[in-house]
Parts: C-alpha cells; structure tokens; sequence
C-alpha cells in the first residue's frame, strides 16, 4: 500500500440525482460530497452570481429564481435531468463523470490540463473542417434568421445607434421565440452577466419595469444597462459596480428598445 501513496479505487453509490455522491476510496473511507457545493464552486469560478444562473437558463426555456439555484446549491432541492444539463453547460462542464463524480472518463481521460487544452484546439480546428464536420443536428430545433446589428451597444461609455445597418444570422436553436434581433455588447459594466463582444438577444418592447436589463437609446447613444426607477428618478444601472449610474434626464431623448432575454 506505501508503494503507491496517490492510488485510488472509487465506488459510486449514489447518483447526482439524490443531491450527493458517495464514493468509498482504497482504505475503505465513506466520503460524502454534495452536488450542491459543486454546483456552487462552479459558478463561483464563473464568477457569477446566483442570479446571473437564473438569468441564463432563461436561454433554455428554463425559467427560474435565483432563490431556486441557492436552494440547489444548498442541497434543499435538486435540479431535474434537463435543469441539470442546462447548469452543466452554463458553468461550463466538458467531463460531468470528473466534475461530479472524479472519475476520469471520455476523451480527456489520461490527459493533464495541458493535454486537454491542446485537445479542445483539435477539436475547433476540426470542427470548422468540412470533411470532419457532422451536421447530424443541423435540422434539430427551429432556425430563425435574425437581424445583428453591426454596431454594439455599450456596457462601458455608450455607443450611437441611429439608423444603423445589420446582417441577417441564423439564430442557434436555444434562442427564445420572443426575440426579435441580436446585438454584440462593446465594454465590461455588463460583467459578469455580459461580457465584451457577446452577442445578446433582444425583444423589442417600448417600456421595462425598474430593475429590467435592456437596451435604451439616450441622449443619441444607445446602452445596454439596467433599468432602476428610485423615487421618481430613471437611472441607467451597470453591474459592474466600477461605472456610475446613467441618470436620465427629460431634455436628452430616452427610448427603450428592448428588453434582453439572454
């Protein structure tokens, strides 16, 4: 046994379904790991908030509140199968068995961190290869074509909208029926919610309630903020907390445009 001090033998016992995971290592040692916390570690890495979760898996048709994610987080309630792989690809987990159970399977087993990222670059490489390419599910789901702008909308200092010229996308699969064009942010006021060069999906709607993130065209410049309405006064609200509040004045010329979905 002292020959090979880092070897292990896992069971699994119980699946993430159950809010836990049990494993009995060499020595015979019970180990309990909550799903929850490695939902939570997850996001924190992401650098993401709670909401910032609930906010994406609207992408999915997955409507939710961030006080659901801290009661998964928690172990008070568990996600379903479709919840589970929403969070999965939300936060970012290419190896569940290794996230979730750690155990090395798949592709990436036998390969350390620089392994699998020369890995993942073979991948894209081929990927954008016709001969390699499976379009299998190109036809799953419904496509649309969409309007993107070809000019950002800021999270930073603000950007002139006008009358600006777009090209039509094939929107993926997972973008909700309501939305009507795409938009790339420009800046990081947004972060972590959006980041720099996102693309971001908007319906098109005249008003927000106080505490909406949208797109709003003010004073010849157009924003991606949030909407935060304090004793009568509109404020242009970014979530990153190193930029001040927009404050709306009557005389500059305010307009919603829309409301981003995801």
């Amino acid at each position: 046994m002292a020959k090979y001090p880092n070897f292990r033998i896992y069971i699994i016992l119980c699946l993430p379904a159950a809010g836990f995971r049990y494993i009995i290592n060499i020595w015979g040692e019970l180990m309990r790991i909550s799903i929850g916390e490695t939902l939570a570690g997850l996001r924190k890495a992401k650098k993401f908030m709670q909401k910032d979760v609930a906010h994406r898996l609207e992408r999915y048709g997955i409507e939710v509140s961030a006080k659901t994610i801290h009661n998964w987080e928690k172990g008070v309630a568990h996600p379903n199968a479709r919840q589970f792989l929403a969070l999965c690809d939300i936060l970012g987990v290419e190896d569940v068995m290794w996230s979730f159970a750690g155990i090395h399977k798949g592709p990436y087993a036998g390969l350390n961190q620089p392994g699998r990222d020369k890995a993942r670059e073979f991948i894209a490489l081929l990927s954008r290869i016709e001969e390699y390419r499976d379009d299998t599910n190109a036809g799953l789901g419904q496509q649309r074509h969409l309007r993107l702008y070809d000019i950002s909308v800021s999270a930073g200092t603000g950007n002139y909208l006008g009358e600006s010229s777009y090209e039509i996308i094939e929107a993926p699969g997972y973008v909700p029926d309501a939305v009507d064009f795409a938009l790339r942010v420009s800046g990081d006021s947004m972060e972590p919610l959006f980041r720099d060069g996102q693309m971001i999906w908007v319906k098109e709607q005249e008003t927000l309630g106080s505490g909406e993130i949208g797109v709003f065209a003010y004073s010849g410049e157009a924003y991606c903020k949030k909407l935060v309405i304090e004793g009568g006064a509109a404020l242009l609200r970014s979530l990153n907390t190193k930029y001040e509040d927009v404050s709306i004045k009557e005389d500059f010329g305010f307009k919603v445009i829309g409301k981003v979905i995801s």
